[in-house]
């Protein structure tokens, strides 16, 4: 695909770019889908579907990126899909959310966003002690395996909430008629195999044609991850964040979007750090760009909650958060 790929003209590669963008979406939406009705003929919990299948197919898109330019030796590509993830969910996702209806910050939603605040500073902190004055530094491997360590930890945390959410209302086992025949199993099956293989191809193709996008515009492959892959992987969110603010249940879309945002480091980091033996490279530009942008995100957007008396991000904030994300692109396009 790569040898394909770099004697193509711009415009042929942005729009497989595009469309392996798009493809990537949907085949993990698709995949999620159909790996819940499967959970429920085989009859698990609902806890447990909710707390593991639906929790980390938020981050189906990222984590298939990331491990596919991982597994190529592009580090700094991974690390920048996920940070720049992390911004463009709390930013611009939530700032649009609040232009269009309520995004309410409740006791669950804080204790997300605790619990986000503390994963970035674990992110940050252990970048630290490898970092040379004005130059990178980096994750090492066996910290990407911490992570994801963490990762069953913050899985378990999810499965107490949803059982103290679930125990009030026990007799509603399941509102969800499944069919059980075996030609059905089969068949659903086959679409989280087809679903998977898709997956696969997509994040294959939109890293190898982000790297040669970055190369042909003159930028860096981090910036490119950090914002376009970043935007097109969250696009799902936007969608489901303004359906959600319209009707009244923006406390779901905050919470799902707190998340996704800490999956997006104990998983998706982890798993790129975890699958390169020298680490993922931390190079100076993510303490002079990315870093700083998301500790003035979570800066601003934890001040708008702890400080709000009507319990929710207002208009006015919302479009606070956006201009930051403008800001951001601003700058890294400079």
């Amino acid at each position: 695909m790569y040898s394909l790929l770099i004697d193509s003209s711009i415009i042929v590669i942005f729009i497989i770019f595009c469309i392996s963008l798009f493809l990537l979406s949907k085949a993990a939406d698709y995949l999620v889908d159909n790996a819940v009705k499967l959970s429920q003929i085989w009859g698990l919990p609902e806890i447990i579907i909710g707390a593991t299948i639906v929790s980390l197919g938020t981050t189906l898109p990222e984590l298939s990126a990331s491990i596919s330019s991982a597994l190529k030796g592009n580090d700094s590509f991974a690390l920048g899909n996920a940070v720049g993830s992390i911004i463009t969910n709390t930013s611009l996702i939530l700032g649009i959310g609040a232009l269009f209806g309520k995004i309410p910050v409740g006791e669950k939603s804080s204790q997300k966003f605790n619990l986000l605040v503390t994963t970035v500073f674990l992110l940050i902190f252990t970048t630290l002690p490898y970092k040379v004055q004005n130059e990178g530094s980096y994750i090492p491997q066996w910290v990407g395996f911490i992570y994801l360590m963490l990762v069953m930890v913050y899985i378990v945390y999810l499965i107490i909430q949803e059982k103290n959410r679930v125990s009030i209302s026990k007799k509603n086992k399941s509102g969800i008629q499944v069919n059980k025949n075996t030609r059905s199993v089969f068949m659903i099956i086959f679409s989280i195999f087809i679903s998977a293989l898709v997956i696969a191809v997509s994040a294959s193709s939109l890293v190898n044609s982000a790297e040669i996008l970055a190369r042909r515009i003159g930028i860096s492959d981090v910036i490119i991850a950090s914002t376009l892959v970043a935007f097109g992987t969250s696009v799902p969110e936007l969608s489901t964040c303004i359906s959600a603010a319209k009707r009244n249940h923006g406390g779901l879309v905050i919470g799902n979007i707190m998340g996704a945002n800490i999956l997006n480091i104990l998983l998706v980091v982890g798993a790129s750090a975890a699958l390169i033996p020298g680490g993922i490279a931390v190079t100076e530009e993510f303490y002079r760009i990315h870093f700083t942008t998301l500790a003035i995100v979570l800066s601003v957007f934890g001040f708008f909650a702890y400080n709000s008396k009507i319990n929710e991000i207002s208009k006015r904030e919302g479009m606070i958060l956006i201009l930051i994300y403008i800001l951001y692109l601003f700058i890294n396009f400079l």
